[in-house]
């Protein structure tokens, strides 16, 4: 079976899995703390990776892995959750809509995220990054 059989189903599941990020990561501004939260954002990432990689759309899975190690440092206590994080992790969820629905309206689904690719890194080094409210705004 091609690929393209699939395309649908993987547009939907992505859509469903992006809407889960922002619900939880609109609880984690409200509970930091709560890993639990994170857990969820984590699991839905991973599961949208995969099917990004999957489905041979590799930007969507390398800018999706970059978000997942992140979430990984705070499921692991490395960094915490700060207003700034929460600017960086919501501005790849935003990139990673405007990929999926560039993919459901026909295109490719590339867009040049290494801005938020920047950041996302940095944030594993770095616990404050007050640049980055002004930079996404």
């Amino acid at each position: 079976m091609e690929m393209d059989q699939y395309l649908e189903v993987f547009i939907e599941e992505s859509k469903e899995h992006l809407q889960a990020c922002n619900e939880h990561l609109l609880e984690l501004e409200k509970e930091p703390e709560n890993i639990s939260i994170v857990n969820e954002i984590f699991r839905s990432a991973h599961t949208l990776k995969g099917m990004s990689a999957t489905m041979g759309y590799e930007d969507l899975a390398s800018l999706t892995h970059q978000m997942e190690n992140v979430l990984d440092c705070i499921r692991n206590m490395k960094i915490t959750v700060s207003p700034s994080l929460l600017d960086v992790v919501f501005k790849a969820v935003d990139y990673l809509e405007e990929m999926i629905f560039s993919i459901a309206d026909g295109g490719d689904g590339k867009k040049d995220v290494s801005d938020v690719v920047f950041y996302l890194r940095r944030l594993k080094v770095e616990k404050k990054l007050p640049i980055l409210t002004l930079l996404f705004q």
